[in-house]
This record gives structure tokens, C-alpha cells and sequence, in this order.
């Protein structure tokens, strides 16, 4: 699994949440970052679970260039956002989660969107 989130506390819990339920995970703090570990790994991730940052156009471009780097299977992008506005996924991701997230919540997610080996 890949997270990508921009601040490094809440980046660092989420690594941490995901190693204890016993996935393997990767972190970068940036979707730059994420396309060049994306571009560099021998195997897609199960899941990217992505940070989106309030009204960035960078997300949409990532989210563009995964679509054309991969193109099947598809690999999941789990989105989570603090914006209010945002009610509904992005073309290109599989979900949409609001910040603060429940645990049990995430979890969920991450089970019912990642893709199987």
C-alpha cells in the first residue's frame, strides 16, 4: 500500500495504523513522490491511499497520470479529504473518506478497495 499525506504526523499514524493490521507500506509526503516510487516498483500496490490537498490541481494530475501508467487493473486510489466541500469521489479514485476519519472506518475501506493479490 502507498500513502500519500503532506503532513508527517498524520502520515506517520497511518503508517502505523496499517503495519499493526499487517500491511506492508510505502509513505511519501508528496504525489510528485508517489509517481516516481510508482514509476520505480516492480508491482503496483495493493492500494494508494491519497491525502488530497484542498483545491490542488496536483491531485488531479496524479490522479490523470496513474490512469495512463495503469492501465489494467486499474490500481485503487482511496481518497481522503478535509474539504467540506467535497461530498463526492474524484474521476480516478474508488472513494472518498473525510478527515478526521474513524479508524474502524478507514479500515473498512482499505479492506473493501484494495485489490487482491
Amino acid at each position: 500500500m502507498l500513502v500519500v499525506e503532506g503532513y508527517d504526523d498524520l502520515r506517520e499514524a497511518l503508517v502505523a495504523l496499517l503495519v499493526l493490521e499487517g500491511y506492508t507500506v510505502l509513505s511519501v509526503a508528496t504525489v510528485m513522490q508517489a509517481m516516481e516510487v510508482l514509476s520505480r516498483l516492480p508491482r503496483h500496490p495493493c492500494l494508494v491511499l491519497l491525502s488530497l490537498m484542498l483545491r490542488s490541481p496536483e491531485d488531479q494530475t496524479f490522479l490523470s497520470g496513474l490512469r495512463s501508467m495503469d492501465p489494467s487493473p486499474r490500481l485503487p486510489v482511496l481518497a481522503l479529504t478535509a474539504d467540506p466541500d467535497l461530498q463526492a469521489p474524484l474521476p480516478g479514485t474508488v472513494g472518498l473518506l473525510g478527515k478526521p476519519v474513524r479508524t474502524e472506518v478507514l479500515l473498512a475501506a482499505v479492506e473493501r478497495y484494495r485489490a487482491r493479490p
